[in-house]
């Protein structure tokens, strides 16, 4: 393939090759790198120095990638993330665009919450499913401290304003940090039962330039499962094989609350991933780690067998990561 639409990075490892799924049915779309939160997992303090002249896609040419990749890939749900993909402005028209798109049966979103309040309502008008809200913390001293200034009121409002429009069902997702976790997962659960919400705990992953720091926090979900279980009755689940978290029921304050596990590092789920994932600028990666990435606007511009042949290249280069461990910072990327 040519380097005029392919971006190489650093080696993947060959004995770790994966089947690519004949199926990516999902796709994670960023729609900016843009963030108001400065998450120390996710972005420096400062936030990022812009390395290209090229600015994000415009919202129909996003419309446009996702139209044209699902051409090579029978693509059936979108995924919405950023950075914060609220501060994209005319999110709504994509929504609405993507939802009109025949065979794409769901768009969600991710988000910190923060914007949710004024948004919404706007958001299920034009046909957002759900959404997933990022939640580490419900101390608000804590919250403000892992974001570098926001305050968990405002995301907790956001929550509520979600719930209240109908984006449902909406799952919390909180990242797992080994010097505070025995005292923040009581805490989430406790929020997630009295909202009867389901919550995934992730584990944390090497990116940007706090790997050092993300290594020293590092704590498995399974060591976090098993002081849980210890507590209350944990029940395994049965997932969908593709499924990236490992679904459980725990019984917390009365309730029988769903949790689930992101565990990349302990338990890599490569073999089984069908998603793809594309930047704001309309590079599309196989992986989060993936170094290797296709420029899609690029490739628009080929003939049609032409692109259809490099896209199958592409994906038939589908390996795991040598590590889960990424120069490249998460709103870089799209969460």
């Amino acid at each position: 393939m040519s380097d005029s639409f392919v971006q190489l990075g650093q080696r993947i490892a060959p004995e770790m090759a994966v089947q690519a799924p004949t199926a990516m049915r999902k796709l994670r779309l960023s729609v900016t790198d843009a963030c108001n939160f400065r998450c120390r997992y996710c972005m420096p303090p400062k936030g990022l120095h812009r390395t290209s002249s090229a600015g994000p896609l415009s919202i129909a040419e996003l419309a446009e990638s996702v139209e044209w990749l699902m051409q090579f890939a029978p693509i059936e749900r979108v995924k919405l993330t950023g950075g914060e993909p609220l501060l994209r402005a005319g999110l709504e028209e994509l929504i609405s665009r993507l939802v009109a798109t025949e065979g794409i049966r769901e768009v969600s979103l991710t988000t910190n919450g923060s914007l949710l309040p004024e948004r919404a309502l706007q958001l299920k008008a034009a046909g957002l499913a759900r959404v997933n809200v990022s939640l580490d913390s419900v101390d608000s001293s804590r919250f403000t401290e892992l974001s570098r200034g926001a305050r968990l009121e405002q995301t907790i409002a956001g929550i509520h304003a979600a719930i209240a429009a109908g984006l449902s069902p909406l799952k919390l997702n909180a990242v797992l940090q080994r010097s505070s976790w025995k005292q923040e997962v009581p805490l989430l659960l406790d929020l997630a039962a009295e909202h009867r919400l389901e919550i995934r705990f992730i584990e944390l992953m090497r990116m940007g330039s706090e790997r050092a720091w993300c290594e020293a926090e590092m704590v498995s979900a399974e060591e976090v499962k098993g002081w849980l279980g210890r507590r209350s009755l944990l029940t395994e689940l049965d997932a969908p094989a593709a499924a990236p978290a490992q679904q459980t029921v725990l019984q917390w304050n009365g309730v029988a609350l769903k949790v689930g596990w992101i565990a990349p590092r302990s338990k890599p789920f490569c073999n089984t991933c069908e998603r793809l994932r594309m930047d704001s600028r309309g590079r599309l990666r196989r992986c989060l780690m993936d170094p290797v990435t296709l420029n899609v606007p690029k490739l628009r511009k080929m003939p049609k067998a032409a692109a259809m042949e490099a896209f199958r290249s592409y994906m038939a280069g589908k390996q795991a990561p040598l590590a889960m461990d990424s120069d490249t910072t998460m709103n870089q990327i799209g969460g």
